[in-house]
Parts: C-alpha cells; sequence; structure tokens
C-alpha cells in the first residue's frame, strides 16, 4: 500500500449523501454517477481494474478486481477479459504509480462496432462527465478502441512512449502493431467511433449542390436538424478562400463544400472542389458524436451529385482556415502524403489559439 495516497474522487462525490435519492448530477443532461459507485470508489480506490457501464441514466460498476501482479502484467489479462463485443463500456485502470496524492489511472472507452448506434453514441456523450467525478490529472491516460489491439498493452505502452514515459517499443513490439490491418489502425485513430448514419438531405440542399456542381457558386454550408437527423444547407453563395472562416459558426460543426481557385506556377488553375469539415473544439459533445456518423455518407450522396470532390479536410481552429494552409494542402512537397489517413499538419502560421489541428483525410 503507497502511504500518502488517497481517493481520487472529487471532494462533492465523496462526501455526497449516498442515500439521497437524487444522485450527483454533472448538467442537466449529464448521465449521474449511482450511489454505489461514489461508495465503492470511495472505499476501494485500491483496486486495480473497474468496469462502468451506463444503465438507466447511470454509471454502474459492472465489475471490480484487486491487483494480482504488477500492473504491467496484470493489464491484457484483465482488461481484455472485461471486454464484450457487442456493449460499449468504460475501464479504469489503476497503475501502481502515484502521482501527487492520488495513483495514475487509465480511462479506456471501449466502443465495439457491433454495439448498437445509440449505446456508442451515449459512451462518447457521457465521458467528460465521468472524468469529472474524479479529481483533475487522475487519468494519466485515455484509450479509444474498437478492437483488442487498440486498448491492449502494446497501445498503452505506444502512448506512453510518444509521451516519453517509457523506452522505445522493441522490434518485436513494433512488428506485432505492423502486422495490424491497414484498415484497423486508421480506425483506431479516427475521433468516430460511431458506425455510419445515412441521414436524409433535404430538396434545398440538394438544390444548392446542383448550382454548385454547375458552377453558378463555390460554396455550400450544410448543418444537421438535430431533432430530424436531416442534412440540410445553412448557407450558399460565391466567397473568397479568405473570407471562409467568416462564414463558419462560432462552437457549431459544419459540413462545407468549396471549389478553390488558384494560380500555381503562374498559370490560372482549374477549379479544385474540396469538402471541409470544421469541428470546433467549443462544440458540445452531442453534435460532436453526430457530424463523424454522418459524414462518410453524406459524402457518398455528394459524389453521386456529381460533386467531384478532390480533397477533404478538418479543420479545428479558424485561424488555420487560410489559403496559404489550403494550398499546402493541395501541393505537398511529397503528392503521397495526401493518401496518409487522418495525417495531422502543423500550419506554418496561426497554429490556433488552442493548438487547433488540420486533418487531410482519404475521399
Amino acid at each position: 500500500m503507497v502511504v500518502g495516497v488517497s481517493c481520487p474522487l472529487r471532494p462533492l462525490y465523496a462526501t455526497e449523501n449516498l442515500g439521497n435519492d437524487n444522485p450527483n448530477k454533472l448538467g442537466s443532461q449529464a448521465v449521474k454517477a449511482h450511489p454505489s459507485l461514489i461508495e465503492y470508489i470511495t472505499s476501494n480506490y485500491y483496486d486495480r481494474v473497474m468496469k462502468v457501464v451506463i444503465k438507466d441514466g447511470y454509471f454502474c460498476l459492472a465489475f471490480c478486481l484487486g491487483p494480482d501482479q504488477s500492473w504491467e502484467d496484470d493489464y491484457d489479462d484483465m482488461v481484455l477479459e472485461l471486454l464484450d463485443d457487442d456493449e460499449s463500456c468504460f475501464i479504469i485502470y489503476r497503475l501502481d504509480e502515484a502521482r501527487g496524492r492520488h495513483f495514475e489511472h487509465v480511462l479506456i472507452t471501449w466502443q465495439p462496432e457491433d454495439a448498437p448506434v445509440s449505446d456508442r453514441a451515449a459512451y462518447t456523450t457521457s465521458k467528460s462527465n465521468l472524468i469529472e467525478l474524479y479529481e483533475e490529472g487522475t487519468f494519466t491516460y485515455r484509450l479509444t478502441g474498437a478492437n483488442d489491439c487498440d486498448v491492449d498493452f502494446n497501445a498503452l505502452k505506444y502512448v506512453m512512449m510518444s509521451e516519453g514515459e517509457i523506452e522505445p517499443l522493441s522490434k518485436y513490439e513494433e512488428l506485432k502493431r505492423e502486422a495490424v490491418s491497414e484498415e484497423e489502425v486508421a480506425r483506431s485513430r479516427q475521433m468516430k467511433k460511431i458506425p455510419d448514419i445515412d441521414m436524409q438531405v433535404d430538396d434545398d440542399a440538394i438544390k444548392e449542390i446542383n448550382k454548385f456542381v454547375k458552377g453558378f457558386i463555390n460554396f455550400v454550408q450544410f448543418g444537421i436538424d438535430n431533432k430530424k437527423e436531416v442534412i440540410r444547407c445553412s448557407d450558399s453563395r460565391n466567397v473568397n478562400v479568405d473570407e471562409l472562416p467568416d462564414k463558419m459558426p462560432e462552437a457549431v460543426p459544419r459540413f462545407n463544400l468549396y471549389r478553390y481557385s488558384h494560380v500555381k506556377d503562374g498559370k490560372f488553375t482549374e477549379f479544385v472542389p474540396v469538402f471541409i469539415y470544421y469541428v470546433p473544439e467549443e462544440g458540445t459533445a452531442k453534435s460532436k458524436s453526430l457530424y463523424p456518423c454522418a459524414i462518410d455518407g453524406f459524402l457518398k450522396k455528394l459524389q453521386s451529385y456529381g460533386a467531384d470532390i478532390k480533397l477533404r479536410l478538418e479543420f479545428s481552429d479558424l485561424h488555420d482556415m487560410t489559403e496559404g494552409v489550403l494550398y499546402e494542402l493541395i501541393y505537398p512537397p511529397d503528392r503521397s502524403e495526401l493518401e496518409k489517413s487522418f495525417r495531422e499538419i502543423k500550419p506554418k502560421k496561426h497554429a490556433g489559439k488552442r493548438g487547433g489541428w488540420v486533418k487531410v483525410l482519404p475521399v
């Protein structure tokens, strides 16, 4: 037992009246922590692993187990055994090291492909609520996965290695990771962990897409009607590339279709249709889970309508949405770079207020 280590829950939850019929609530739409879960964590924070599920609007304890060996030796035997192929869950795994007053923990969000869409969406949107139950810094590492290889010991070791916490992977471990199919690697990197939803596109939006295809306008913006789960046109017009940031709403994701015209090597280049997904970090958890699950189906519809999209981009910060960045993404020094899925690019200028990212994705 490590001397001086205390319960990692925030004081509000550790001292809550556990007999209260109205359990802890983090906002009007938040998943609540069941009193039995609070009681367990308060008195059993030396246990090695916990499986937490969402049931009837509560975080509930589904399984717990104390340590057997070192955390490295326990990890795969305990974590992988708790994962179901058709049910999402959270796994909270305690390491042996203490940081400050608490043990270091790993938070695993398990969202298998065979789990229902609503199930996976619930875990995506409620993860922040679970984290808020614990004191800041409790979860040193976080993993999200749909396959064992996304969350096994080698995956965690890879994360630790990238943060300089441990030695690099051995040659065997590198080869093992490389043996995972390219499709699984791409999936593990995606922010979207929810199966695609084939959302309808309303008639007005289709009309604007046709105008875009025929060259009458060079910009169409789309938003999702959350209640009806329909994609609608929110703006359409001719805009210059430097006007694009002004067309993005605050803290709300948007799909954008833009025809980028520019000069290359002193010659006028034909228009390049670009699909831009703007996903601000300030967006709500609901929107961040809804838009990703609609994007692939929407892209297929756009292509079927005749929008010959050449490049697919994601922006998290408006400061990065500049002509210089756009030009660099279309004409990188090595053209093969565009074939790499989800390559993060650090713009030479305007890193963004929050350290935003830009991603190039396969169309």
